[in-house]
């Protein structure tokens, strides 16, 4: 099987779904940007969870600071990642306050940390030794892979914390 075609139907899927959801609410730019980046994420993670549970030859799992050797789990902390981030990017995208937004406030926390610590680390010892790794398929190395890793999945994290803190804690109008 083409684990990146399925990777990427899964991702055009919710993509067209979180179009659908952007355009009927009231959006704004932070709202935007860290339901584009759980969004991604979850693409990003789309195909691990299954693959990890069918293929013997699957090489494992690593995000950030989660690793997981190959099978059930993978496809535990594969699949994890994915459902948080599915969710917290309708959530985000949805951008309502209330008590649902916690969701996308702790998920960011989370991730900021799963994701931020390496990431951080990685740009002050070697920024030309972060990569990006699609299985087998695609790697982005280098300088660009730490551009593209902060601004896309450490940043709007860590951004999106509070500010999906304050719209948990505030009153709906």
């Amino acid at each position: 099987m083409n684990w990146a075609l399925f990777a990427v139907s899964i991702a055009g899927v919710m993509t067209a779904i979180w179009i659908l959801v952007l355009v009927k609410s009231r959006r704004s730019l932070m709202s935007i940007y860290v339901s584009f980046a759980f969004l991604l994420l979850a693409g990003m993670n789309s195909a691990a969870p299954i693959r990890g549970y069918v293929d013997p030859n699957y090489v494992g799992y690593g995000f950030g600071l989660l690793h997981a050797t190959k099978g059930l789990s993978v496809t535990l902390m594969a699949g994890g990642v994915f459902l948080i981030s599915a969710v917290s990017a309708f959530f985000a995208a949805r951008n309502r306050r209330g008590p649902g937004m916690w969701i996308v406030a702790v998920a960011c926390s989370a991730f900021a940390v799963i994701q931020g610590w390496p990431w951080l680390q990685g740009v002050f010892h070697d920024p030309a030794g972060n990569a990006i790794q699609f299985g087998e398929y695609l790697t982005i190395p280098g300088l660009a892979a730490s551009a593209l890793l902060g601004a896309l999945l450490v940043v709007p994290f860590v951004l999106g914390a509070p500010w999906a803190a304050r719209r948990a804690i505030a009153r709906e109008r």
